[in-house]
């Protein structure tokens, strides 16, 4: 049943999660406060996010959607075919799952992956990303497992209470910034990307329509700014720093 709003402001929100001494005890709050709003199933994802350690890099990093849901999704590598993920990475504010059929093409495959996701009892869907500096993808997924529309409408506000969560998690597990290295550009990453997948200077500048030359600089540049020599060496600590993910 959806609770009004006025249950528990924003205000009391924010010092609720500020309280939180673990991920689990944020979650628990933030998933009490979705409650109220008529969300009763929560998957929080950080594909990518260098600010915080590599291992809290993944999909699903906090969720409670039903476990059966949970072991097909895996098991069928339906990540490859979610619209909901593909919007995610393209939206920079809210949205309702239900707009991606009306506004996109989705083909036979990504309907059907909705379909089934409501059949597996996620109803009512919201996607709500996060972006940020040095090409952050991150966000929450909101669903219900009631079939009529029980939920609160306002995008505005839904993602007010996301995007306070999610700086309450990133403070829980922040690294300091000696633990990190010099930012690449999103075009120095997405180079170094191609040179881990084994590509030579000729072929990336083919690929991203750039002259050998500018591959050529930004390589120098990547070079100095990891302060190695090389591109193995490069491409290595990279991957070590959790800056690229081949």
């Amino acid at each position: 049943m959806l609770h009004t709003p006025g249950t528990h402001r924003f205000e009391d929100f924010i010092t609720d999660t500020a309280r939180a001494a673990t991920a689990d005890d944020l979650f628990g709050t933030f998933t009490t406060a979705m409650n109220r709003f008529g969300y009763d199933l929560i998957n929080f994802s950080v594909p990518r996010d260098l600010d915080i350690p590599a291992e809290f890099n993944r999909t699903g990093l906090l969720v409670n959607y039903p476990e059966d849901w949970q072991k097909h999704y895996e098991e069928k590598g339906l990540a490859r075919f979610d619209p909901v993920l593909r919007a995610a990475a393209t939206h920079h504010w809210g949205f309702l799952w239900s707009d991606l059929e009306k506004q996109q093409s989705l083909d036979k495959v990504q309907i059907s992956l909705m379909r089934l996701a409501e059949e597996a009892g996620l109803n009512n869907g919201i996607g709500v990303p996060f972006k940020g500096r040095r090409a952050q993808i991150a966000g929450v997924a909101l669903a219900s497992t009631e079939r009529t529309d029980a939920c609160l409408g306002n995008l505005d506000l839904i993602s007010a209470y996301c995007t306070q969560f999610y700086a309450a998690y990133k403070r829980l597990y922040v690294r300091p910034a000696s633990q990190t290295f010099t930012v690449l550009t999103p075009k120095e990453e997405e180079i170094l990307l191609w040179v881990a997948a084994g590509k030579t200077d000729e072929d990336i500048a083919s690929i991203l329509t750039i002259s050998r030359n500018t591959v050529d600089t930004h390589m120098r540049h990547i070079f100095r700014k990891l302060d190695v020599t090389n591109r193995v060496q490069a491409v290595v600590k990279a991957v070590m720093a959790g800056i690229i993910h081949p």
